[in-house]
């Protein structure tokens, strides 16, 4: 009896490779992996192009590193953030990348890997050009106290801006945020410097879009990969991929073939850079492994 019992116990682990033993309720059993994991990612953009879409194309290249079979299907509809959120909760979307916060890491699963190796916190400014000659006059945390704000309602970016003492107005929707830059209902609008260039060029026939010259805005806010708590093979497949393209160096190589002359070409030591504390950051954020982050006297 014991020999035919070890005989199937071997035949599991052969099968899996990575089966787990689990002790539920006092009963251990044993759990393997599905063939073939089936992923429903956000769709971000009503037309997304994928394959020059960055977090897309590292989430698909650290699937195939992991050796896993996998599929990757988008959602059906656009979704807000926070609505995705909610359903990776349920499971009907099984990961996102979007930026950390205590209360996202306490809902979900994050692979705290930094996927833009920190630059969603360097920010640079839109402003309406009409009132560059005002706003160019400007220096200090303390001067950026009296001009108002503007940010996405439901963005971790909006409470590290009002923490450190800003006054911010926020609307769920993008392109309304514009709007209100344009109307006057704020005065600045940061945006990471990876997203500045494309949005200019969407918006500038739209309205009188120029980017403030002489300031930036830079604090601690990692975009990680995010999984449902209760599910967590998928972020077992993906942290396995990032940690061989890691160690490979084919995770730097894909950055900075997709971010690099954005980078060179953001002239951040023309810059005043001002500092904010993110009092919102996870106390696991592994903010002491240089690997991970971008430092700010390495950009050209």
């Amino acid at each position: 009896m014991l020999k035919i019992v070890f005989t199937l116990l071997l035949l599991v682990f052969s099968i899996s490779g990575v089966a787990e033993v689990k002790t539920i309720n006092g009963k251990k059993e044993v759990t393997i992996p599905p063939s073939t994991l089936n992923i429903i990612y956000p769709k971000t953009m009503p037309s997304l192009i994928e394959d020059n879409y960055y977090p897309l194309l590292l989430l698909k290249t650290a699937l195939k590193r992991s050796g896993y079979k996998y599929t990757l299907t988008p959602a059906t509809e656009v979704l807000g953030q926070n609505r995705v959120l909610k359903e990776i909760e349920k499971g009907t979307i099984d990961v996102t990348w979007t930026m950390t916060d205590k209360e996202r890491e306490e809902r979900l699963l994050p692979i705290r890997v930094p996927l833009f190796k920190g630059l969603f916190g360097w920010r640079v400014m839109f402003i309406n050009e009409q009132n560059l000659a005002h706003l160019s006059q400007l220096k200090t945390l303390d001067d950026l106290k009296h001009i108002y704000f503007l940010q996405g309602q439901d963005w971790p970016d909006t409470k590290i801006l009002r923490d450190n003492g800003l006054v911010v107005s926020t609307s769920l929707d993008l392109e309304f945020l514009f709007v209100m830059l344009e109307r006057g209902r704020g005065d600045l609008f940061p945006r990471s410097i990876l997203e500045i260039k494309d949005e200019y060029a969407v918006f500038k026939n739209q309205m009188p879009l120029a980017v403030l010259p002489q300031l930036m805005l830079k604090y601690k806010s990692p975009i990680y990969f995010f999984f449902n708590k209760n599910d967590p093979e998928i972020a077992k497949a993906v942290n396995k991929g990032l940690k061989i393209m890691r160690e490979t160096g084919e995770f730097d190589e894909l950055f900075y073939q997709y971010n690099g002359e954005i980078i060179k070409n953001a002239h951040l030591h023309d810059k005043i850079v001002i500092e904010l504390r993110n009092y919102d950051l996870p106390r696991l954020t592994p903010v002491n492994d240089k690997s991970l982050w971008l430092s700010f006297d390495k950009v050209p």
